[in-house]
């Protein structure tokens, strides 16, 4: 594989809505309880300030095929929080381990660094050992632990936040 980061773009929504649908339906990765469709992922994209960018991670050796994608998002919407960000990393199932999600959180803190930002922060699922992992690889540290604010596949599930 040959993989670059650049800007997300229109034509990938469907792609970046296919890999998130696919955890909506097999994971606690998140606790979305059913799939977005493709009209609510294109609101979601259209409604983003230049301050809280979709990147995706593309295979130049398979045509540019999307295997990744993240966002900085709004962490709360009070303003005295606009220098706060929550990321978001998804990974194609078929490419994880793969050292993408490293690609995503890498780029995710250049560019809070060039926007300004001051904190990012990650709700992680506290079974997702993994992403727990692969953020405090790079500097996050937990800061809270939710016990049972969650509730996906008949479970209480507990939220691990994470902040660098």
């Amino acid at each position: 594989m040959s993989l670059a980061i650049r800007p997300a773009t229109d034509a990938d929504l469907p792609t970046i809505n296919a890999i998130y649908n696919h955890y909506v339906l097999t994971s606690t990765t998140t606790y979305d309880l059913e799939p977005l469709s493709l009209e609510e992922r294109q609101r979601w994209f259209a409604g983003r300030a230049a301050i809280h960018p979709v990147i995706v991670v593309v295979d130049q050796a398979d045509e540019g095929k999307v295997v990744g994608w993240g966002s900085l998002n709004v962490f709360r919407s009070k303003p005295g929080y606009r220098f706060t960000v929550e990321n978001s990393v998804y990974v194609h199932p078929e490419h994880q381990r793969q050292g993408i999600g490293s690609l995503i959180i890498e780029h995710q803190i250049r560019q809070a660094q060039e926007l300004g930002l001051h904190a990012i922060v990650a709700g992680i699922g506290a079974e997702q050992a993994p992403s727990i992992a692969l953020h405090g690889k790079y500097g996050f540290v937990e800061v809270a632990r939710f016990r049972e604010i969650g509730r996906k596949f008949d479970q209480w599930l507990d939220v691990v936040f994470m902040q660098r």
